[in-house]
């Protein structure tokens, strides 16, 4: 890249050459919340400049093949003898695999194709394919100014990456993952986190139809109003870390109005294991994805609540936190936030650890929500439907998705069935599901597609078969 086209980039040119700006698009900005300690995001567009200076990630639209964009992912360090970016960027060509889905008895292993190799049809999935994702690390080269830079192409999407200095990302022992300065979560102001930290950073890439057909500006920052990100601490006897206390997220539709006539709908949306409350709100992109379906009125307008789901002392089913959930957290967003105290208007999803909370919900307090999005996860083992259990699902709709080449849909026979067979399971007991599999493995790529699939076909919308129909 040129002085000249690096110095466009980072004046934010758009349309021509080159496109700059945080990864997500947003503008941090903090004001107070109903709650003991408190950050919030307003969603905004900007240049590289209004938050980062001239470190950020710069994105080109380059027209060249194979993707019609390249990223330049930038770190200063002058003092560092390494900086390693390690990002979510291998592929797997369908087309390639000698069967399409998993099974008990065939472990899809997807082929870990390279940026420089991605054709149309090709998407993310971490290689070898499981659940403990490995994704491709590359060494970056330093500059006389001590910028450590690495330019790759990259189809639409988001991608989350971060860096290694001075240490071995193969090695985690030796140094930990750190997110890019330049380009930080929503909760960071000057650098500073203003509650949960998290060691990585995403990226937005949009699609040049001359190189792939599949249009991902619902992905990307909206043109229109944004809505806003909020962490509180609300009281939690009996959590164990943090002791007493917890965490969530709150989104805040665009406009969101607190004297509303109508109350708005809640959406309680469950991140995975290893991650907690920030997860749908940095990697999901989930801000994004809703103000965009949003703004389309291709959804109403709802506020969502992304609680912690760790730190509990170990309970059977995750008893402990669904009795935090439906004691402490829901009644603490309707007294809060203007929204419907009606179980007809909640919503609950979920990936992998969080799919199997909201099966667990299901199977046990189906009356709290109207509306149940199982991704990744399937029933617990040794589930046998009691008819009580039955009669109360044919009264909520539910939802099933998962990847083709996902590793659990087997289902871990410890932890749960997979999604297959709970789609199998639900129907033969009958209940009605609606389903959706997509290429791709145990992956944000297909969860955040999943996500949108899930709000636009099923939540707070009437149910597609009717209850007496089924089980006859």
């Amino acid at each position: 890249m040129t002085r000249r086209e690096v110095a466009r980039a980072v004046a934010g040119t758009v349309g021509g050459a080159s496109i700059a700006g945080p990864a997500l698009g947003v503008t941090p900005a903090f004001a107070s919340s109903n709650a003991s300690s408190n950050a919030s995001g307003a969603y905004g567009k900007s240049a590289v400049a209004d938050r980062a200076g001239k470190y950020g990630p710069l994105v080109r639209h380059t027209r060249r093949g194979p993707t019609g964009y390249e990223v330049t992912f930038r770190y200063h360090a002058p003092k560092a003898t390494r900086v390693q970016l390690k990002g979510e960027w291998y592929f797997e060509r369908p087309s390639m695999l000698t069967q399409r889905l998993t099974s008990p008895d065939h472990l899809v292993e997807t082929p870990g194709l390279l940026p420089e190799q991605w054709k149309p049809g090709d998407v993310p999935a971490s290689h070898p394919n499981s659940t403990s994702p490995y994704w491709p690390v590359v060494d970056m080269t330093k500059g006389k100014d001590g910028v450590w830079t690495h330019t790759t192409p990259l189809p639409g999407g988001v991608y989350t990456y971060g860096f290694f200095v001075d240490g071995d990302a193969e090695d985690t022992t030796t140094t930990g993952q750190l997110p890019d300065p330049g380009n930080p979560a929503w909760n960071v102001v000057d650098g500073v986190p203003q509650g949960t930290a998290v060691d990585r950073s995403q990226i937005y890439v949009p699609s040049d139809p001359d190189f792939s057909p599949v249009d991902v500006s619902w992905q990307g920052p909206s043109d229109g109003p944004r809505g806003t990100l909020r962490q509180v601490t609300y009281s939690s006897p009996g959590h164990v870390t943090p002791v007493d206390q917890n965490y969530l997220v709150l989104y805040t539709p665009p406009k969101y109005d607190a004297k509303r006539a109508k109350p708005y709908p809640t959406f309680y949306l469950s991140h995975g294991g290893g991650e907690n409350h920030m997860g749908w709100s940095t990697q999901g992109n989930m801000a994004n994805i809703l103000d965009n379906l949003i703004n389309a009125g291709e959804i109403q307008p709802m506020v969502v609540v992304m609680p912690n789901a760790t730190g509990y002392a170990s309970s059977s089913q995750d008893a402990l936190h669904r009795a935090d959930l439906v004691q402490r957290i829901v009644p603490w967003v309707e007294a809060h936030y203007n929204v419907s105290t009606a179980a007809s208007d909640r919503a609950y999803s979920g990936l992998s650890a969080g799919g199997m909370r909201t099966s667990y919900l299901m199977l046990n307090n189906a009356e709290q929500f109207a509306y149940y999005g199982m991704m990744s996860a399937g029933l617990p083992p040794g589930t046998v439907l009691t008819a009580e259990q039955v009669a109360a699902l044919r009264k909520v709709s539910i939802y099933v998705g998962s990847g083709w080449q996902d590793p659990i849909n087997p289902g871990f026979s410890t932890i749960h069935r997979g999604p297959f067979r709970a789609v199998r399971d639900l129907t033969a007991a009958g209940v009605h599901v609606q389903s959706a599999f997509i290429d791709g493995g145990h992956e944000w790529h297909v969860w955040r597609i999943l996500l949108r699939d899930f709000l636009t076909r099923v939540a707070f919308l009437p149910a597609t078969v009717a209850p007496e129909s089924w089980g006859a």
